[in-house]
């Protein structure tokens, strides 16, 4: 495709086989929705532009095997973002409270934090594109230095860059906000307990993955995707229960318990897609 001086820059972003192949067919979709545009509408759209250009470039789109992963993916990461995000602001009111002085996270910390639960929020509301925002930003300030637990930029990263045609099932909805509820719950227990040290062990870190892997797989529209994508939204729980031989071998035996539930129960439980 021959780029005009109306053409974004940002069509370049696409391979060249799939510019000559399709080039024109964007260039006029990006001319009809930024008619009469105003100049921030027009950023807008070549943003979009360029998001699509790399998940062609990547081969993360909706139609593709890294892209159907990443849709799977988004709601379990997303939650686990939330526990986390739950847990440090629950930890830091209970102590602020406790000492009566000043809450144990920064400002920017904080707006962080209620910026993840806020991307929850419209996940569960369905709107995923305002999710995927909230989640970039999110990471950005993490990355800019604002306080918060490294586990955030991974799973945010991985809600940011799925893809935005579709949206996540059901079941992986409805699953995720379970996930992320008993995950915090932990926390809350802590925080409303005199003592501070509070923790259930290997329950608070493979109780709650082991539940959701047993109904996931339970399942008919159960795919390897979806167990792996509970397992890497885990991974801030279960590593901490990993440290020796020991633990792993626990662990793993855990998790093979719950899928050979589910593949046992699978067909008996009413779930909805």
């Amino acid at each position: 495709m021959n780029a005009t001086q109306h053409s974004p820059r940002v069509l370049s972003l696409y391979p060249r086989r799939y510019r000559t192949s399709h080039g024109a067919e964007i260039l006029q979709m990006y001319r009809d929705a930024t008619e009469g545009a105003s100049a921030a509408a027009g950023r807008l759209e070549q943003l979009n532009i360029a998001a699509h250009a790399v998940r062609v470039r990547t081969c993360t789109g909706s139609g593709q095997r890294a892209g159907r992963f990443l849709v799977a993916t988004a709601p379990y990461a997303l939650a686990a973002a939330g526990s986390i995000a739950a847990t440090g602001l629950t930890t830091a009111v209970a102590g602020a409270i406790r000492d009566g002085g000043a809450a144990g996270v920064t400002l920017p910390g904080a707006a962080v934090y209620v910026a993840v639960l806020a991307a929850g929020a419209m996940a569960c509301l369905g709107r995923w594109s305002m999710a995927r925002v909230l989640a970039a930003l999110s990471v950005v300030a993490l990355l800019a230095g604002c306080q918060g637990s490294a586990w955030l930029v991974p799973l945010l990263a991985l809600v940011t860059v799925m893809p935005a045609a579709v949206s996540p099932g059901r079941n992986d909805r409805r699953l995720a906000l379970a996930f992320a509820v008993i995950t915090w719950l932990p926390s809350l227990c802590a925080a409303i307990s005199s003592d501070g040290d509070f923790s259930l062990g290997l329950v608070q870190q493979l109780g709650p993955v082991m539940l959701v892997i047993a109904l996931r797989t339970a399942a008919p529209d159960v795919r390897p995707r979806h167990i792996l994508a509970i397992l890497l939204a885990d991974a801030p729980w279960a590593t901490t229960a990993t440290g020796s031989p020991i633990g792993a071998a626990i662990v793993i035996t855990a998790l093979f318990f719950a899928w050979g539930v589910g593949r046992l129960s699978r067909g008996r439980l009413p779930v909805t897609t």
